[in-house]
């Protein structure tokens, strides 16, 4: 059994036909076929059965697949390190980062980038954090930047800075002129404006306001923060926005007020996490770096003296 051979195997779980499981790994069918076999023999399990034009895969097979597929992500972790360390390859970072943090977070990590490592080319890639995770597991992205607590425990999650969320209400909601910081608990979730289902921020909004009651069946929700703030801006509800989202060199917008929050003041953690190998690339202790070196008025640094970690919602 060698690596090749579990490739072999791999790409016919995914795609369940012998001719484009060797087109996918560039041999031809005749010699996939025949290291299925000899794999079958050696293991003395039978992997894959023929179902009509279909090959399926046996039960045993698929679990089989599924440690062959963590195997093959691991192998190209080895070889990636240890072509950075002999510099015989171009150096390539390739980061998830969600929605509701990339437009901060790009520019600032990009340019960085470009200072302290300009051999990297450093590529990311926008998605919802459970596809992020997904991504960093397969092997499609070498690390992500999420929100904590990251409940898959075979990636590792290094903590690198703390965002605080803000009341945004339109210039005549009556949270707008209250005097002094806002209690969270008195924003009720009645008109309150949330990002659509499967967004983290969604969750963390809800996790801050649910004492105040719950959310109401019919109330508004938006695929961007750029649409909330609209929906914000001409009176249909108030929202939770992060720090960073309503920060310069965002121009102050004269239809919506921000307010603070009263201690302990609800945040989100952010953490950087991807397989343990990964994270061991100095390129990605740069990305940490540079993420814990981010502006002090918007975001504060978290794995660094003083510093402790905890999920999102009312922390101390």
């Amino acid at each position: 059994m060698n690596l090749r051979d579990l490739g072999y195997l791999v790409a016919l779980a995914e795609e369940h036909h012998f001719g484009r499981a060797a087109a996918s790994c560039g041999v031809s069918q005749p010699t996939l076929s025949t290291q299925i076999h000899r794999l079958e023999n050696e293991l003395g399990v039978p992997l894959a059965v023929r179902a009509g034009r279909r090959i399926e895969i046996t039960p045993v097979g698929e679990r089989i697949a599924q440690t062959a597929r963590e195997m093959l992500v691991l192998a190209d972790d080895i070889r990636t390190l240890a072509l950075e360390e002999s510099e015989r390859t171009t150096r390539q970072l390739k980061v998830g980062v969600f929605p509701t943090l990339g437009p901060f977070l790009l520019p600032r990590v990009i340019a960085r980038f470009d200072q302290y490592e300009p051999g990297v080319n450093i590529h990311v890639v926008e998605k919802r954090t459970a596809r992020l995770l997904e991504a960093v597991n397969q092997g499609d992205l070498d690390v992500a930047v999420v929100a904590a607590p990251v409940e898959d425990k075979t990636l590792t999650a290094i903590p690198v800075f703390r965002e605080e969320f803000l009341l945004v209400t339109g210039v005549d909601d009556e949270l707008a002129h209250e005097k002094g910081p806002i209690d969270p608990h008195d924003v009720s979730t009645d008109g309150l404006i949330l990002m659509s289902e499967g967004h983290c921020l969604r969750d963390q909004v809800l996790e801050v306001c649910s004492p105040s009651g719950p959310m109401p069946p019919n109330g508004l929700s938006a695929g961007s923060l750029a649409t909330i703030r609209e929906l914000v801006s001409v009176g249909a509800g108030r929202t939770l926005m992060p720090r960073s989202a309503v920060s310069a060199p965002k121009p102050k917008d004269p239809r919506i007020v921000v307010r603070e929050f009263t201690r302990p003041r609800p945040h989100r953690d952010i953490v950087v996490c991807g397989r343990p190998a990964a994270m061991t690339r100095p390129s990605v202790l740069t990305l940490i770096n540079i993420l814990r070196d981010l502006p002090g008025d918007i975001v504060e640094p978290l794995g660094v003296d003083g510093a402790t970690l905890c999920s999102h919602g009312l922390g101390n």
